[in-house]
C-alpha cells in the first residue's frame, strides 16, 4: 500500500469513527488500522459498520461482573441445594403433611433445586471450563430449554398459588376450609405442571444449535431455527415476560395488599373486644386467629422476597425488550454485563433462600429443625446418661421443650 492510499485510508477510518459517536481506545484504533494494513483488498465505506473486538476486562465493571459469575455461584448452589432438601424433608414431616400449604411450600423446593441445577450450575460449569451442555447436541439444547423455562416458571406460580390461599383463608375465612384442601391443591399443582410445560413445548422444534465462524474459532449457540425465528426472538420474550414477571407479580402485589388490609382490621377489631371481657371461647378462638397470622407472616416474607429479589431481574426482562440494538461504547456494554448478572444473582438467591425464611419467620418450622437437631447430637451422644440427654434438651427448647415437642407431635399443622 503506497503513501497516497494509507493516507486516504486514514482519512476513511477517522470520519468512520467520528460518525460512530463514541471514543475509541489506542487498542482498537491499532487493531482496524492492521486489518486494513494486512488485507489489501479490504475496504471501508464511510456509513458501512465495522465490529471490533474489544478487551472489556480493561473496564472494572466487566471484572467485577467475571469475579460474581466465578465466586457467588458455587455459594448459591451450597446453600440452596442444602437448603431444599432440607425444606423438603421437614415440609413432608409427618406433622405438616396435611396442610395445603406445606404442600406448596414442598414442591416449590423441588422446582428452586430444579432451577439452581439446571440454570445457574450450567452457567457456573460454564464460566469454569467453557463449555455448555445446552450447545453440545440439539437434544440437550432443547431439553434444557424446556425444563429451565418450566422450572422457573413453575416455581413463580406455586409462590402466586400459596398467595391465593392466604387470600382465602384471611379474607373469605368461611369458604376456607371448603376451597383449600389436600385433594385439590394436588390437582392444582399438577395442573400448572402440566400448563406450563405445554406453553413451553414448541423449544422441541423451535431451536437448535446453531454454529458459526468467528475470527477462525467455531461458536456454537442454542439459537432459533431460521423458520421459527420471529417466534423465539420477538414473540416468546414477550409471553415470558408475561408469564415470568408482569402477571405474577402484579397479582402477588394485589392480594398481598388485600391480605395486609384484612390483617390490620382484623387486628383493630381484636383490640376491641380487649377491651371488653373475653369469654373462654373467644380467647380460644383468637388463638387460632394469631396461629394463622404468624403462619401469614411467614408466607408474606417469602412473596415479598420473592418480588424484591426477581424485581431487577423483571427490569432487565421488560427493558430488554424495548432496547433497539446498535453501536454502543464498550464502557456501557460493560456496565450491562454487570447489571444483568447482578440480577440473574438475586433472582437465583430467591431459589436458594427460603429455608432460611421459613426457620426465621415460621415458628413451627424452626422447631421441628431444632427437634431434629436435637434428637441428633442425642444420638451421637448414645453413651450418656438419660439424665444429660434431658439437660442437653432442656437447654435447647427451654425446661419442658422435649415434652412439649412431643405431645404436640400430631397436631396439624403449618410452617
Amino acid at each position: 500500500m503506497d503513501i497516497l492510499q494509507e493516507n486516504n485510508l486514514t482519512i476513511i477510518i477517522q470520519t468512520w469513527m467520528i460518525l460512530q459517536n463514541r471514543s475509541f481506545t489506542a487498542e482498537e484504533i491499532a487493531r482496524i488500522y492492521d486489518h486494513f494494513l494486512q488485507n489489501a483488498n479490504a475496504s471501508l465505506d464511510v456509513g458501512s459498520e465495522l465490529y471490533v473486538t474489544v478487551d472489556l476486562t480493561q473496564f472494572v465493571e466487566y471484572r467485577i461482573h467475571q469475579a460474581l459469575q466465578l465466586y457467588v455461584p458455587p455459594l448459591l448452589l451450597t446453600i440452596g441445594i442444602i437448603g431444599n432438601v432440607l425444606s423438603f424433608y421437614i415440609l413432608r414431616h409427618k406433622t405438616m403433611t396435611r396442610h395445603t400449604t406445606n404442600l406448596f411450600l414442598a414442591v416449590l423446593s423441588i422446582a428452586d433445586s430444579q432451577v439452581l441445577f439446571i440454570g445457574l450450575f450450567r452457567k457456573w460449569i460454564d464460566v469454569l471450563i467453557g463449555t455448555d451442555i445446552q450447545t453440545e447436541s440439539d437434544f440437550l439444547c432443547r431439553t434444557v430449554a424446556v425444563v429451565a423455562y418450566t422450572s422457573s416458571q413453575f416455581s413463580v406460580w406455586l409462590i402466586v398459588s400459596v398467595t391465593v390461599e392466604r387470600y382465602i383463608v384471611v379474607c373469605h375465612a368461611l369458604r376456607a376450609s371448603r376451597i383449600c384442601n389436600i385433594r385439590r391443591s394436588r390437582k392444582l399443582v399438577v395442573s400448572l405442571a402440566l400448563v406450563l410445560f405445554a406453553l413451553n413445548f414448541h423449544f422441541f422444534f423451535t431451536i437448535g444449535v446453531q454454529t458459526e465462524i468467528f475470527q477462525d474459532d467455531v461458536v456454537k449457540r442454542c439459537d432459533a431455527l431460521s423458520s421459527f425465528h420471529t417466534l423465539v426472538t420477538k414473540v416468546w420474550p414477550w409471553i415470558d415476560a408475561l408469564v415470568y414477571s408482569i402477571m405474577p407479580t402484579l397479582t402477588i402485589i394485589v392480594l398481598n395488599v388485600l391480605i395486609i388490609r384484612q390483617v390490620l382490621i382484623a387486628t383493630y377489631g381484636r383490640g376491641i373486644l380487649q377491651n371488653g371481657h373475653l369469654i373462654q371461647v373467644e380467647v380460644r378462638r383468637q388463638r387460632t386467629k394469631d396461629s394463622n397470622a404468624k403462619l401469614t407472616i411467614m408466607l408474606l416474607t417469602v412473596s415479598f422476597t420473592f418480588l424484591v429479589t426477581t424485581l431487577p431481574m423483571n427490569i432487565v426482562m421488560i427493558t430488554s425488550l424495548f432496547s433497539v440494538s446498535e453501536d454502543s461504547d464498550p464502557r456501557n456494554d460493560a456496565k450491562m454485563w454487570l447489571i444483568r448478572t447482578t440480577a440473574e444473582l438475586l433472582m437465583y438467591l430467591n431459589h436458594s433462600i427460603n429455608f432460611f425464611l421459613y426457620c426465621a419467620t415460621g415458628q413451627k418450622f424452626r422447631n421441628i429443625v431444632i427437634r431434629l437437631i436435637c434428637r441428633r447430637s442425642i444420638s451421637n451422644a448414645s453413651n450418656m446418661s438419660d439424665h444429660s440427654q434431658h439437660l442437653y434438651c432442656s437447654r435447647a427448647y427451654g425446661v419442658n421443650g422435649c415434652t412439649h415437642l412431643k405431645n404436640n407431635s400430631n397436631e396439624e399443622t403449618a410452617v
